[in-house]
């Protein structure tokens, strides 16, 4: 039999040593003065989903239109869900993880509607980075807003945003327009 005292129940480190239970609540409470501190909002704006992602950020701030908000989500999930049929490198857990995958990639055209709308969806930024080849590239600036979750930029920046996700969602109105005419015919 040992002496001293009893061992308290509990996840252990390999040194024995106990490990900090995380509390939810605190870890929220934290995010959210987080939130309050750097980006200068109230409590209440704070605590809302929108403010959890850069496009909600910038489509708060009204930077950005609500039709480039849509381009830049629906951006974010064809690009996810093609590097994950691909088995490609995969965007980190905590990198668009505000975005669940609600569409259907499991099927038997899944990836292959992926791999097309996000070829689409890069050839669209590719012809904006070739109207000037001196500005900096406006599809690595998209890819920092809609997958690394990136909002800090300059003017510049935010102009080539602008056009990249007006380039998205031309390349989304012309998806489903194009939807839409097939059904009616």
């Amino acid at each position: 039999m040992r002496n001293g005292r009893k061992r308290k129940p509990g996840r252990r480190y390999a040194s024995g040593d106990r490990m900090k239970a995380v509390r939810h609540d605190e870890v929220r409470r934290v995010a959210l003065e987080a939130r309050m501190r750097v980006f200068g909002v109230s409590g209440e704006l704070a605590s809302r989903d929108v403010m959890g992602s850069p496009l909600g950020r910038l489509l708060h701030w009204k930077i950005i239109t609500p039709a480039q908000a849509d381009a830049g989500y629906d951006f974010a999930l064809t690009i996810r869900d093609y590097l994950a049929a691909a088995g490609s490198q995969r965007p980190s857990q905590n990198k668009a993880s505000y975005l669940p995958s609600f569409r259907g990639s499991n099927g038997s055209d899944g990836p292959v509607r992926s791999a097309g709308r996000a070829r689409a969806y890069m050839e669209a930024l590719r012809e904006i980075d070739t109207l000037n080849l001196l500005a900096p590239s406006a599809t690595s600036i998209v890819w920092d807003v809609c997958i690394s979750e990136n909002d800090r930029m300059r003017d510049v920046e935010l102009g080539l945003l602008r056009s990249g996700l007006n380039a998205l969602s031309r390349v989304l109105h012309r998806g489903i327009v194009a939807k839409r005419s097939e059904k009616v015919n």
